[in-house]
Formats: C-alpha cells, sequence, structure tokens
C-alpha cells in the first residue's frame, strides 16, 4: 500500500508556455533551495531505517517551481520524481525495503533548487548550503524554516543531481560527508557531463544535433545556463581542477539503456498488489533523442544521457565493471570511490518516475534490470 505524503505548504508550479519561454529562464534570478518533508518510517513493520535526501537533476525546484516535472496536483520538489500518468511516485518504493520479518521503511525528504538559471556549481551551494541547514537544523540557507534537524543521511541523485552531489564531496565544502551514511545511490548520472548538452551547443567535438525535436524534452536540452555548464568538456574540466571525480565516498552508478523503451513492471500490478504505471510515458520522445543522436555498443544511451556520461571511473577493469560490458568508461580524472553498481533497462524518465510496489520478487540485484531502479534501490541500496 502506498504512503500518503504528509500535509505540505502548497507550491503554484508555473508552466512553461513555450521553449522560447523556458529559454528565458536563463535570466531569471536563481530561486531559493527548499527541503520538502515528505513521509516519516511510522507503519514500518521491522525498523525504521534512516533518513533519504532526494536531490534531483536537471530542473527547477526551487521556490520559484519553474520547471519540475510535475504535470498534475502533486506540489513542490517530490512532482520531480512524480509519474504524470497515474500520481504515484518513485520515493514510495525507493524508500521501502523488504525482509524476513516485515518491512523496513525510511525517512524521506526531497530536497529542491534551481538548475535551470545557474550553472551546476551555483546549484552545487544551494544543496549544500542547504543540506547544512538540515544537520544543524537551522535555516541560513532560507531552506528550512521548519528546522528540521538530521544528523545523519543517505541521499539518492537522479540526472545531473550526481554532478552536483560529486562537486560537495570532491572538494569536502560543506562537511557533507561526515553527515552520509553509507553510499551515494546515483541514477542515470550524469557524472562526466552531458554529451547531448554538448551537441546542442557543438561543443566537444559534437554536432549535428536535432533540438528541434527534442526542444520539449522537460527543459532538459534547452539553451539554459544550466545546460551549458554540462557540457561534456566544462564538467571535465572541473575535475581537472580537482572539483569533481574525487569523491571519497562510494557513488553506486545506476546505468540505463532503454532509449525507447522502460523499466518491465509486467504483473507488478496484479501478481504483487503494486501500482501499475503507463510504462509508454516520454518513452516516444526518449527514443527521438536517441535515433537523433545515435548510440553504439560501447555508448549505448537512457535516450538522453550516454554510458560515457554516466559510468566513468580510471580503472575500468575493477569498480565493479563486470567483463565484457563497455558501460564504463575510462576518465584519469575520476580516481574517486565510482562503482558500477548496476544496470537498468529503464529510459531516462522512468528512472525517476516510474513507480510501483513488489514484494521482493527476485534475489539479487542481477533482477534490477528490468525493474525499475527506485525499487532496488529500496530493497539494496542499505
Amino acid at each position: 500500500m502506498n504512503r500518503v505524503a504528509l500535509p505540505k505548504k502548497t507550491i503554484v508550479a508555473l508552466a512553461a508556455a513555450s521553449s522560447a519561454f523556458l529559454v528565458s529562464l536563463s535570466a531569471m534570478a536563481a530561486g531559493g533551495p527548499q527541503i520538502q518533508y515528505v513521509w516519516s518510517c511510522a507503519g514500518n513493520t521491522a525498523g525504521c531505517g534512516g533518513t533519504i535526501v532526494f536531490i534531483h537533476g536537471k530542473a527547477d525546484c526551487s521556490k520559484n517551481m519553474s520547471d519540475c516535472n510535475s504535470g498534475t496536483s502533486t506540489t513542490g520538489p517530490l512532482g520531480y520524481w512524480t509519474n504524470g500518468a497515474n500520481n504515484a511516485d518513485m520515493l514510495n518504493e525507493a524508500t521501502t525495503k523488504y525482509v524476513s520479518n516485515g518491512t523496513v521503511y525510511y525517512e524521506a525528504f526531497s530536497l529542491g533548487y534551481d538548475l535551470a538559471s545557474q550553472g551546476f556549481w551555483g546549484s552545487a551551494n544551494d544543496v549544500g548550503s542547504c543540506l547544512q541547514d538540515l544537520f544543524q537544523g537551522t535555516n541560513n540557507s532560507g531552506c528550512n524554516p521548519s528546522r528540521y534537524q538530521r544528523s545523519q543521511i543517505h541521499i539518492v541523485t537522479h540526472s545531473a543531481g550526481a554532478t552536483v552531489i560529486d562537486r560537495l564531496l570532491s572538494t569536502g565544502w560543506y562537511d557533507i560527508n561526515s553527515h552520509l551514511v553509507g553510499n551515494v545511490v546515483t541514477l542515470a548520472p550524469a557524472l562526466a557531463g552531458s554529451r547531448a548538452s554538448s551537441a546542442l551547443y557543438g561543443v566537444d567535438g559534437y554536432g549535428g544535433f536535432c533540438s528541434t525535436l527534442v526542444s520539449w524534452l522537460a527543459g532538459w536540452s534547452l539553451k539554459n545556463n544550466a545546460a551549458a555548464s554540462l557540457t561534456r568538456g566544462t564538467v571535465v574540466g572541473e575535475a581537472n581542477k580537482g572539483y569533481a571525480g574525487r569523491s571519497p565516498r562510494w557513488l553506486l552508478k545506476v546505468t540505463t539503456t532503454g532509449g525507447s523503451y522502460s523499466a518491465n513492471n509486467d504483473g507488478a500490478g496484479t501478481l504483487w498488489g503494486g501500482v501499475t504505471v503507463r510504462e509508454d510515458d516520454n518513452d516516444f520522445a526518449m527514443g527521438t533523442l536517441a535515433g537523433c543522436l545515435g548510440y553504439s555498443s560501447s555508448d549505448d544511451t537512457d535516450g538522453l544521457l550516454y554510458w560515457s556520461d554516466s559510468d566513468p571511473t580510471n580503472n575500468t577493469a575493477a569498480n565493479g565493471c563486470p567483463t565484457g560490458d563497455h558501460s564504463c568508461h575510462y576518465y584519469s580524472q575520476y580516481s574517486g570511490a565510482y562503482w558500477h553498481w548496476f544496470e537498468s533497462w529503464a529510459n531516462h524518465s522512468h528512472s525517476r518516475d516510474d513507480a510501483y510496489n513488489t514484494l521482493g520478487d527476485w534475489q539479487s540485484t542481477s533482477g534490477c534490470y528490468t525493474r525499475t531502479p527506485g525499487t532496488c534501490v529500496g530493497q539494496y541500496a542499505w
């Protein structure tokens, strides 16, 4: 049974009327970060697993809420993780763990910030200051008016959220490392930037990008300050300076393929009592972009990010890289703790919002390929 989010202040999401309007966001002042208390771990039958903070990718889920993926009645940063077809959110599965004596639940926070009108380095400052407020029970950044205080947290990111958290962990800024419990889970991470962003701007050797076909894809490929900062050369350039690629804490990388398809939830709604979702949600868009940019067996794509974006390491013979699996890509700059955790069939959209419950109908992470990543996060991450 899905848990219901706790009551929260309603935030009006501003819908973008056209791509021209979205492009104009780059000229707007960045909105301040906000942290949304989604739910507690009450109702568990086998203990509370702790606190998970979910950090979104390229979007504006700040107090401005100008582009946060939610076209439903759901408000706040949770909208980024919500499937618009049925209003189910991925956090439900990612905070549920089935064990032999019952169910473990995790408390959930969704951190919203602006990764649209500013580069990811500015976003990292917003996220870092907001997390610091959460650790201390303060509201110096303005993100924590309720003064929640949690000194130890788990972190789950999606897409460019990994770029943001990698900067904080690699530099040690805001003392995030000392408050982390276990590993950081990065779903479809843009750790080495975005080949699509490079193609959009015609840099880093990528060109011929079909920008007119993808200008409506949730703002990702629109030209704004965030997209410009996420080009491959820019992100790797930051790693050359020591501002990325040096995380002392393991980042578990979940790479995905599924350029025109999504995770397989066949039977999830009937055999296991879960929530059946629309698997075609955004699939056509992902497939169009994959076909536009092209891909290969050595650099496959989830419809938006490539393996060379998501799976950097300076040791392709170790760090979880399977023999014969080409998703791990060598970057000398990524000398920190970057682990190839598992590969998913989910496309870039479904790796954040394809939500349903299962009852642990597999025995290892090998079953995660045909399940949504969120399900495996709840079951196996910690």
